[in-house]
């Protein structure tokens, strides 16, 4: 229980939304799977000229081993670029979201402060028996309400 909750602090999501990350990896390994099956079974096996148990090695034969291992070669090549290029991509989304929800925490932070500074300059206002509370400088919460790509440029 100590290490969930531990985790929870970190992470700062609730319980549905860590099931809704765990199926949704589950998932992606299950269409990964998929992918590579057909891949797998749409790929044909290349045999090409194979000699007799009998017949020895003929002036060409390394040319054709040549032939094939270089083929291979180049789809083990093109199997990794792809894997390190999808890395790269998740990496980078995780590494967006990350800094999103970064931002999105400091702007929060920020309209708390401001709204905090609007209430005290109300009651200031209030208690020196003024009638007219804070000024409207656009900083009040309705404004804040309104225009949410406002505050995150905040």
């Amino acid at each position: 229980y100590a290490q969930q909750q531990a985790l929870a602090i970190v992470s700062n999501k609730t319980q549905e939304e860590l099931q809704v990350e765990q199926e949704k990896r589950v998932k992606e390994a299950q269409d990964l799977e998929l992918k590579l099956k057909i891949i797998n079974e749409s790929i044909p096996t290349r045999i090409y000229n194979t000699s007799s148990s009998s017949a020895g090695a003929g002036s060409g034969d390394f040319h054709m081993y040549r032939m094939v291992r270089k083929a291979e070669q180049e789809r083990q090549r093109r199997l990794d670029d792809a894997f390190v290029k999808e890395k790269e991509k998740l990496e980078y989304e995780d590494k967006k979201k990350k800094r999103e929800e970064e931002e999105a925490e400091k702007t929060a932070k920020r309209r708390a402060k401001r709204q905090k500074q609007k209430a005290k300059k109300g009651k200031k206002a209030k208690a020196s028996g003024s009638a007219e509370p804070a000024s409207n400088d656009g900083n009040d919460s309705s404004s804040d309400d309104d225009k949410p790509e406002q505050a995150a440029l905040d």
